[in-house]
């Protein structure tokens, strides 16, 4: 299978450590195509893809929302006049789905995969993280996208068994982080496979 990934610095692996290199030794037999920026939002994801394009893929990962979150945890909230301009959520589900039409038509399957804040538990990051993941599980719901992907178990049973810490700054991470996330995806991977994507 030919499988792109398609986000901001998580998918494209800087700062901090990258989990794609060690994706990519899991499920070697697959080809695969990153497509990560850092500082990307759902909003200049979607843009630099119309701009730069994507041949058609097998199976897509579309991992990206976090800098959404952050830059609405760092602003201070502002009340919403009757008539004025879409509120955030209302604008990233919007953006969302746009990007995932987008997607939709260049790979035969998609996997969304949740944003998440790791090591700030009750924060303003941690919330708005929160907010951002369920409205994006919302919009791939009812696009009909069954593959949605939520790496909290996942680090929640690594640290169970000791492991960490998994980020530099709360985001980005290191090793030991990239290595649950490889471990995470490589399993979505050999699922899709089993599905004959």
């Amino acid at each position: 299978m030919l499988i792109a990934f398609l986000g901001d610095s998580l998918t494209e692996g800087w700062p901090g450590a990258a989990f794609f290199p060690l994706l990519e030794r899991r499920v070697a037999r697959h080809a695969l195509l990153n497509r990560g920026r850092a500082g990307d939002t759902v909003s200049t994801l979607l843009a630099r893809l119309r701009r730069d394009g994507l041949a058609p893929v097998d199976a897509a990962f579309v991992w990206v929302g976090v800098n959404d979150a952050l830059a609405d945890a760092r602003d201070a909230p502002r009340p919403q006049r009757a008539h004025g301009p879409p509120t955030r959520p209302t604008r990233l589900a919007a953006d969302y789905e746009a990007l995932l039409r987008w997607t939709e038509a260049r790979a035969r399957r998609i996997v969304v995969v949740l944003p998440l804040v790791l090591e700030a538990e009750g924060t303003p990051w941690e919330e708005r993280a929160a907010e951002t993941a369920a409205t994006i599980a919302a919009v791939a719901a009812r696009r009909g996208i069954r593959r949605i992907v939520d790496l909290r178990p996942g680090f929640a049973a690594a640290s169970r068994e000791g492991r960490g810490p998994f980020t530099i700054d709360g985001v980005h991470f290191t090793e030991t982080g990239a290595e649950v996330v490889a471990d995470a995806l490589a399993a979505v991977v050999d699922e899709l496979t089993d599905a004959g994507a």
